[in-house]
């Protein structure tokens, strides 16, 4: 069965990490600008080049060139994939992207260091149900670890340290009461997590979607659901764009978050529909699909969440400094 689980994982990272670029469209979506239905109708598209994570976030994206939501606004993607958000800042700095999806933690600590970037749209959220999200912590189920605060003093895999897995686990662990300070985390990659859980490298693993859903079907137990424990409806994603991007063309960020608006109300009104996507967008096994937990996109930036985020990475000793969030988000990207 462990075999399974580690060629379910192997096929999902083959695929996921494949580059996702522009698809076919319909006429579903937002009210376009006027410029943007211009555009549109004349054939001519603004590309915007895009670094995203892949799986279900970059997913989200090419689902949205389907529905045409993105092309409505007179907008083409280019969207190229990571391993996670952490490593899309680099590259948005330095000009190979126009905008960058990235875990909202990672986009705090960037501009804690000062680079010139501001959050422009929100990713994607945690559910409100503290008993299912598209992230977990998952156990073996030999039946070693029940609950929560059987994590105590354990070893935890992360898929990066001091990020927004470790930080989301530690704030829900002390909700919980739970001591957190002998807990280890370790850093994984995603894909090689199921493994180092099934052969007993690590006493737990943080996992989002679709490798939650993958573990799951093979007998892994859910102890904690971080994000949604941390706060409901966490914004766990972001779209970033530098300052000098923001206001050279404020116009072509403005119709992507309409596009992406428009993909999260289409996503909201028919799930299932977006589920059966995957498995041809992100070549997601139809059984996993089926099963995975779907996180929430709305559009609009979450302060609130922002700034529970930042206060979190400075009791946690992640930044020695406040973080000034509301500098980071523009007035018209909130909510």
């Amino acid at each position: 069965m462990r075999r399974g689980v580690i060629a379910a994982v192997a096929a999902v990272c083959a695929a996921t990490m494949m580059t996702l670029g522009a698809c076919g469209s319909t006429d579903k979506g937002g009210t376009p600008s006027a410029s943007a239905s211009s555009a549109a109708s004349a054939g001519t598209l603004t590309t915007v080049r895009i670094g995203e994570t892949a799986g279900i976030p970059s997913a989200f994206l090419a689902y949205g060139e389907q529905l045409g939501t993105f092309k409505d606004q007179g907008l083409a993607l280019e969207v190229d994939t990571s391993a996670g958000g952490a490593a899309t800042i680099p590259a948005l700095v330095s000009g190979n992207y126009d905008l960058a999806g990235s875990n909202t933690v990672s986009v705090l600590r960037a501009g804690a260091q000062g680079l010139p970037l501001q959050v422009v749209a929100s990713g994607t959220f945690a559910t409100t149900d503290p008993q299912n999200d598209f992230s977990a912590v998952l156990v073996r189920p030999d039946g070693k670890i029940t609950d929560a605060a059987g994590l105590a003093g354990k070893t935890i895999a992360v898929n990066t340290l001091e990020n927004i897995g470790d930080i989301t686990i530690t704030a829900a662990l002390k909700k919980r009461g739970v001591d957190t300070s002998g807990i280890h985390f370790v850093e994984i990659g995603f894909p090689d997590m199921l493994a180092a859980l099934a052969n007993g490298n690590v006493d737990a693993a943080w996992v989002i979607e679709p490798f939650l859903a993958i573990g799951k079907q093979h007998g892994d137990v859910p102890v904690l659901y971080p994000y949604v424990e941390a706060k409901e409806g966490l914004q766990v994603g972001s779209f970033v764009a530098t300052k000098q991007y923001l206001g050279q063309h404020g116009d072509v960020v403005q119709r992507f978050r309409d596009g992406v608006a428009a993909t999260a109300e289409a996503i909201a009104k028919d799930p299932d529909a977006f589920k059966k996507a995957l498995v041809d967008i992100a070549k997601i096994d139809p059984a996993v699909a089926s099963d995975v937990v779907l996180p929430e996109w709305k559009g609009p930036v979450d302060l609130d969440s922002l700034t529970f985020l930042a206060d979190e990475m400075r009791q946690q000793g992640v930044v020695d400094k406040d973080i000034d969030v509301e500098s980071l988000v523009p007035a018209d990207a909130r909510q």
